[in-house]
């Protein structure tokens, strides 16, 4: 009589766990070459960890041996788990259910049907010639597993050891660092004028450096702002769109300051378009966006991205969770759930890495705790009202990494540094509450999503206190930042510094102190905003904010005194209307289509 036939007996564990790790590896096999065909042949983000190639395999294997002894140990209990053939069932579909994830167009009940097929046959192949064959595949498989996670621990170790590499002599010159909340108007913050307190820690940091009172984000969501603030280009003259990243050969502000001897750090928490994808990371020795916890690890196989898993781990209570349970939906969001990096995390991976190395650093950070979904952690979340609507949230979002950044400053002043660095804190686009009867952001170009806060301190060069009234875009930021480091201007980066603005009169002739903003048409499925409709573009001077949507419908507003954009102007001022139009034209070498 076999043990797995004797009473009380469970089966034979290794060989079970053998196969969980050999199908946990193949499965993983599959996800990882759909990844790689929709990034390098599509062209397109899979928005995956740059350590997916071994986190995946090891995900699937953690699942499917957990899998393999819960039933081992239900085995003991229960009769009908103690055949081999029953675990070799689950697994096998579990498995066949995580590699048939990744096809596109198949209905659930079709994915799940196939799946237990994959299961019921991976079962059957015990003896013979099909015995024989499911050996070799589980010897395959694991030594697939073996490779891809051994490689992936060999890679991280030299990935980090190549971050210290110098380039060049350390430079005689001061440390910049550039922090971007992710998605903050400035029409929220207390140095703006608004009534809830959100920004202590910035309204210290202004008094001793300079605030624009108008700066302008190039785009209305991230990529594309990120890409003008680091290349100096339009939106139109790069190629960071909603599905391409940074590609060709844009010089950088990140490798300017590598060649010249700095070293470059960067930190963000935007999971979808700050990641290594993007081509953000280009000239940054140390480029950090997926958190490597036990969470993210789990999070790697296609298993737990199913809507079923989402909703269970991200559920608000047990009546969540049991309405998942019973709705059991497989397919969700495209874009894969990560585990979050707050504000905190970014601030501890940089002040970890800016204290292992005396050189200067240029060093940039994104947050994002004030993106939608609006979820600031405690206390944070009820920091404005104990309960809170989505504007309470987004300001508690807004507070918690102004928290941080007194941290952060006050950990550099400890560290005798905060003199000797350019500080900046802006934002690469805003949000919308209902203005214009729209929400969020990327599909429009009104000036909740274009008006950002700008805050520079460096006592070297700046005075304390300083306030410009100076239209400002943040494509000129790199140009900025080139010059307060006193390199200068660099070949390839585009735009102007912005320093001569201080103390500068206000420039009310039209096209004085301008500013472009664009926008692709949008692919926000949920939204009604105008980009729908095409491309649109926007001018910003000193007094008037001009846009023009895809369908070359025409807006024009007197900014400054009507914030809310409440009054069109150009159905009546049509002179005025056209000069913008044929202004619109020169400024930028090629706009966005």
């Amino acid at each position: 009589m076999s043990a797995s036939a004797d009473r009380g007996s469970p089966p034979v564990l290794a060989p079970l766990v053998q196969r969980a790790v050999a199908v946990g590896s193949l499965a993983a096999l599959v996800q990882l070459a759909f990844v790689y065909r929709k990034v390098h042949v599509n062209g397109t983000f899979a928005w995956a960890s740059r350590d997916l190639y071994w986190t995946s395999p090891l995900a699937n294997i953690t699942l499917l041996v957990g899998l393999v002894l819960f039933l081992w140990m239900a085995g003991r209990w229960i009769r009908a788990v103690r055949e081999p053939a029953v675990v070799d069932t689950a697994v096998g579909a579990v498995g066949g259910l995580a590699a048939l994830l990744v096809v596109g167009g198949l209905a659930e009940w079709a994915v799940l049907l196939l799946a237990l097929g994959v299961g019921v046959q991976w079962s059957r192949m015990r003896e013979g010639w099909a015995g024989q064959v499911r050996r070799w595949v589980t010897v395959g498989g694991m030594a697939v597993g073996v490779l891809c996670i051994t490689g992936g621990l060999l890679e991280r170790v030299t990935r980090a050891r190549r971050a210290g590499d110098a380039v060049g002599a350390a430079p005689d010159g001061p440390n910049v660092l550039v922090i971007i909340w992710d998605t903050v108007r400035a029409a929220n913050l207390g140095l703006y004028g608004y009534a809830r307190a959100t920004t202590p820690e910035l309204d210290k940091l202004a008094k001793d450096g300079v605030t624009w009172d108008w700066a302008m984000a190039p785009a209305p969501w991230t990529l594309p702002s990120h890409c003008s603030m680091f290349t100096g280009l339009h939106p139109g003259e790069h190629s960071c769109r909603w599905d391409d990243p940074l590609r060709g050969a844009p010089e950088t502000v990140a490798a300017v300051f590598r060649r010249q001897g700095w070293r470059t750090g960067g930190f963000v928490a935007n999971p979808f378009y700050t990641t290594h994808e993007t081509g953000l990371h280009r000239g940054f020795d140390v480029w950090e966006d997926f958190r490597l916890t036990p969470r993210q690890l789990l999070l790697s196989s296609t298993l737990m991205q199913t809507a079923i898993a989402r909703d269970l781990l991200t559920g608000d209570g047990w009546e969540a969770r049991t309405r998942a349970l019973r709705q059991f939906k497989l397919r969700g969001d495209p874009k894969p759930l990560s585990d979050r990096k707050l504000a905190t995390h970014v601030t501890d991976e940089f002040l970890a890495w800016q204290g292992g190395d005396s050189r200067p650093f240029f060093a940039v950070l994104n947050l994002f705790d004030a993106h939608d979904p609006y979820d600031p952690p405690p206390p944070w979340n009820t920091r404005f009202s104990p309960q809170p609507d989505r504007v309470a949230l987004y300001d508690g979002g807004i507070a918690f990494m102004d928290h941080e950044l007194g941290r952060l400053l006050k950990t550099l002043e400890g560290r005798g540094i905060l003199d000797n660095t350019i500080v900046v804190v802006t934002s690469d686009h805003g949000e919308m509450f209902g203005e214009h009867d729209l929400g969020n952001h990327g599909h429009a170009l009104y000036m909740p999503l274009l008006h950002v806060p700008l805050v520079v301190r460096y006592p070297a060069r700046l005075a304390a206190g300083a306030r410009s009234e100076a239209t400002v875009g943040l494509r000129d930021l790199a140009a900025t930042l080139l010059d307060l480091a006193g390199i200068g201007a660099a070949p390839g980066i585009e735009g102007q510094s912005i320093v001569a603005t201080v103390g500068a009169p206000r420039d009310t002739t039209d096209g004085g102190h301008l500013a472009l903003a664009e926008t692709e048409r949008s692919k926000l499925f949920w939204t009604s905003g105008p980009a729908r409709h095409g491309a649109m573009h926007s001018l910003i001077d000193d007094t008037f904010h001009y846009i023009r949507d895809g369908k070359g419908r025409e807006e024009l507003y007197r900014y400054r005194q009507d914030l809310p954009e409440a009054t069109d102007l150009a159905p009546s001022d049509t002179a005025r209307t056209a000069w913008y139009r044929a202004k619109l034209g020169t400024v930028s070498r090629r706009l966005v289509r």
